[in-house]
């Protein structure tokens, strides 16, 4: 095992942290200079546009937010972004990292730095009357009576401030609150540590004992705070591990948590861990290979579920966890038999259609158990004897599709496994890229994956409108009806289980009759499909070189 003993004593600080404080107008102007800088080991924003509200209420009414914490040291020129604000930053010796407080300062800069232009999503507005903030909606009514709500954007700066108040000109009560608003909030001064010290390992110790308290991070992120290495130095993190994976497998994004417990796997550790376990930590001198090792494992366990279990991305696995229990196999067994491969193939499936790979703490730590580093083909033999043997009713037409369920999910499989066309152009469509371009803001994308609703309509019954009969794989869900209407290619119906009734029942208006008949075909469909992963009918039986005997074995010993 590699890990940093985590009985060593941390260091000293050499000098002790100087305590300060910091007003909201100086913090913003940091921010603005760009010496106050987001490390690598931070974790992504988790807040929402409310919780940044109460934050800026709290200041407003003078309620204590917390204490800040800085690490003083050199930073490399960059890119800056906060939310929608970004900056070209210089090169700074004394740069200002943010260990504790990412949370507030990010929020506080979209609220107050970004320009009506950009649209971030944390704009917040003062009612000026009823003194409270809200985020822009059509139900404020703003146009109606625009003196009434004051952009928090125009608060840092007095002369903006005075500017827009002169633009519109409202009673001597609003004035007075919107000067208010914004000497309490650009005079609030927030306690600050500023920390001086040659040593990373040090802050990262600090950053752990944080991260002990409150609003806790994820494993995988404490993992990255403790051992990613501070941006420019290298791209030793898990975050960096997913973006390299998902380009060399065409799988996807793995969860970074899943990445974690695979680093686990590698070192030979407990892969199921309570709250108050000890967080892992790498020998510097050996995280290279650890990283690297955990890629290789990876990449082996992804080309297993997509060539050996057809499952082609990541956003399609049923359930994420048995990639864990396939990380413990491939570690110990790279090169497993194709037999071996097979019968794997059969447990995920199994397990995935029966629900034993629903990720309980019990079930997965005795699959973890079940694997023997020496004994390949019993290791997978004690793993289907985890799972049905005899076949079990996989999801039915008539359950409600929640692309979040792992009954969705096998339904979608169901769905590709007849190779959907284009509904415009009879091309193939490929599912990866669409599933990769879900929820990518810069694409303008939709959030919901490319499993859309053909009907919307409360004409056919509110089951059949929730069930995979309604829905369709296909980029956009715009016009899906008027482009199934428009179709005439029977083989590119055919690769969405349309059958020709079920097109005329769509052409003659009648939608209860449509999905009724599309749900029949797609009923004929789904049984075979899971019976021809799972395999219920086939004999289990280990590879038959394994049940050879060597002739050598019957001879006594000498």
């Amino acid at each position: 095992m590699h890990a940093v003993s985590s009985s060593e004593p941390p260091e000293l600080l050499e000098a002790r942290p100087e305590a300060r404080a910091f007003k909201i107008e100086d913090l913003m102007q940091q921010i603005r200079a760009g010496r106050l800088r987001i490390p690598s080991f931070q974790r992504r924003l988790a807040w929402d546009r409310n919780d940044a509200r109460k934050l800026v209420d709290s200041l407003y009414r003078g309620y204590p937010v917390g204490t800040l914490l800085f690490w003083e040291s050199e930073a490399q020129a960059e890119r800056l972004q906060w939310g929608e604000w970004r900056l070209e930053a210089p090169y700074l010796p004394n740069a200002l990292l943010v260990v504790d407080g990412q949370q507030r300062l990010v929020s506080l800069a979209r609220i107050l730095l970004t320009s009506d232009e950009d649209g971030d999503d944390f704009t917040l507005l003062f009612d000026l009357d009823k003194c409270s903030f809200h985020a822009p909606s059509p139900t404020l009514h703003v146009e109606a009576d625009p003196g009434r709500w004051l952009p928090l954007n125009r608060i840092l700066d007095s002369e903006r401030l005075f500017a827009w108040l002169f633009d519109h000109a409202g009673s001597r009560e609003r004035r007075e609150q919107a000067l208010l608003l914004g000497k309490r909030l650009r005079e609030y001064d927030i306690p600050a540590y500023v920390v001086r010290s040659g040593s990373e390992a040090t802050l990262r110790e600090i950053f752990g004992r944080l991260n002990s308290s409150g609003k806790r991070l994820s494993d995988a992120e404490v993992f990255d705070a403790l051992n990613g290495a501070r941006a420019g130095q290298s791209k030793a993190s898990l975050k960096a591990l997913v973006t390299t994976l998902a380009a060399s497998t065409e799988f996807g994004c793995i969860d970074e948590d899943l990445l974690y417990r695979l680093v686990r796997v590698v070192q030979g550790m407990d892969v199921i861990v309570g709250g108050t376990a000890e967080p892992l930590r790498l020998a510097p001198q050996t995280a290279p290979d650890v990283f690297a090792r955990t890629e290789a494992l990876a990449d082996r366990v992804i080309r297993f579920v997509r060539l050996d279990a057809g499952i082609a991305h990541h956003d399609l696995l049923p359930y994420r966890l048995p990639l864990v229990t396939l990380g413990k196999f491939f570690l110990h067994h790279p090169q497993p038999r194709p037999r071996s491969r097979e019968l794997l193939a059969r447990w995920l499936w199994r397990g995935a259609l029966d629900g034993s790979h629903t990720g309980n703490t019990v079930a997965t730590r005795s699959a973890l158990d079940r694997i023997d580093p020496h004994d390949e083909e019993g290791s997978v033999q004690r793993l289907l004897g985890m799972v049905a043997r005899q076949p079990v009713p996989g999801p039915s037409t008539g359950e409600r599709f929640n692309f979040r369920h792992a009954t969705a999910k096998l339904m979608s499989l169901a769905l590709l496994d007849l190779e959907p066309r284009d509904l415009r152009t009879g091309e193939p469509i490929d599912i990866g890229y669409w599933l990769d371009r879900r929820g990518d803001e810069t694409t303008g994308a939709a959030a919901d994956p490319p499993f859309a609703q053909i009907l919307r309509s409360a004409a056919a019954a509110p089951d059949a409108l929730r069930s995979v009969a309604n829905r369709l794989v296909h980029p956009g869900s715009a016009g899906l009806k008027a482009l199934l209407i428009r179709t005439t290619d029977a083989d590119v119906l055919a690769s969405h289980a349309i059958t020709a009734q079920a097109h005329a029942a769509l052409l003659a208006g009648d939608d209860a009759g449509f999905l009724r008949a599309r749900a029949e075909r797609l009923a004929l469909h789904l049984p075979p499909f899971f019976a021809r992963h799972a395999r219920w009918e086939a004999s289990d039986r280990p590879s038959l070189a394994s049940l050879c005997v060597p002739e050598d074995d019957d001879e006594e010993a000498p």
